[in-house]
């Protein structure tokens, strides 16, 4: 199984429909992550996301019908089939192909409890538990006919509850996906990556941080690249730029103290997101991580930091 780089605007919904759970009680985990989502059905659901103080919480309404998934958010649509993808502006549909990707891997650190079936939204089910280590890192309730989940839990360090997305309507079988374009005749941007997990010489940032592996790189405009990180059940995104003014997106964003440095941070419902400028190169991290594994990613990431007096200078003068 290779994993997608879908968009990130619908990357929490479509993730319910990417961790199902296994027919058997003895299926290992990574077996469990690697059978692929057929049937067919059709759900409205809730997403939640909560990091200190901050919060943020959207609705969605996701449809998979002949291998095809269209999910509905409040930030727009995303339809996805096999290695091609499509997001929705305005009345436009907008496509893209994602070429060669890394191997899927899970990490070692994972386990799964032995599943315990239960009955969910009138439907039979079955909740199981991922632990990393000996503490629980999610929970899943997961509808035994399709595959889906109809509960997701993930926790914290401190076994708090980071991320629900849970399912408020649920329906499996025959479903109509109504008026949809034709992927096939849509233009499609290639995302072609630049690199693997053998060959990283694009990027500067290191092939493991934190646990999670350097799995994809790809190039981007003006001189940015995306560095793809996953440990099999989470990843994040870095962009490395040369130094740059502050996006705007993060102008008003809270600054937020982690480990004795500061850093622009965004919450939505499917992922973090932190922004910080190193003394030579500015850097957006964006993933669905848990917050103990974020601190532990930054640690390992460069530091935030000004350049030299006389550099700065300089380059003020002369450019």
């Amino acid at each position: 199984m290779m994993r997608r780089r879908i968009g990130l605007v619908a990357a929490g919904m479509a993730a319910l429909m990417a961790i199902p759970l296994a027919a058997h009680a003895d299926d290992d985990l990574e077996e469990m992550l690697e059978i692929a989502v057929s049937g067919e059905f059709h759900g409205t659901g809730v997403l939640m996301c909560s990091w200190g103080d901050q919060s943020a919480a959207s609705t969605y309404e996701v449809t998979r019908s002949d291998g095809v998934s269209m999910v509905h958010g409040p930030s727009g649509d995303l339809m996805v089939s096999g290695t091609a993808s499509a997001t929705r502006s305005g009345t436009e549909w907008y496509g893209m192909e994602v070429g060669r990707t890394s191997e899927w891997a899970l990490s070692d650190r994972y386990t799964m409890t032995e599943p315990r079936r239960i009955t969910r939204m009138g439907r039979d089910a079955g909740e199981v538990f991922i632990m990393d280590g000996a503490m629980v890192r999610a929970r899943l309730i997961v509808d035994t006919e399709s595959g889906v989940p109809l509960l997701t839990e993930i926790f914290d360090g401190n076994g708090e509850i980071f991320r629900v997305a849970a399912m408020l309507e649920f329906a499996a079988g025959d479903v109509d996906m109504g008026d949809m374009p034709d992927m096939a005749d849509m233009e499609r941007s290639p995302m072609q990556p630049m690199s693997s997990t053998v060959d990283h010489r694009e990027t500067s940032l290191p092939v493991l941080i934190a646990g999670y592996r350097l799995s994809d790189s790809y190039p981007g405009g003006q001189g940015v690249i995306q560095v793809y990180y996953s440990d099999g059940l989470f990843s994040f995104s870095v962009f490395e730029s040369k130094r740059t003014a502050t996006p705007a997106a993060f102008k008003s964003a809270r600054i937020m103290e982690i480990d004795g440095s500061l850093y622009r941070t965004l919450v939505t419902p499917s992922n973090i997101w932190v922004q910080w400028h190193a003394p030579d190169n500015t850097y957006v991290l964006v993933g669905d991580l848990p917050p103990d594994h974020l601190r532990e990613a930054l640690a390992e990431l460069p530091e935030p930091g000004e350049r030299a007096f006389f550099v700065r200078l300089w380059r003020r003068l002369f450019g």
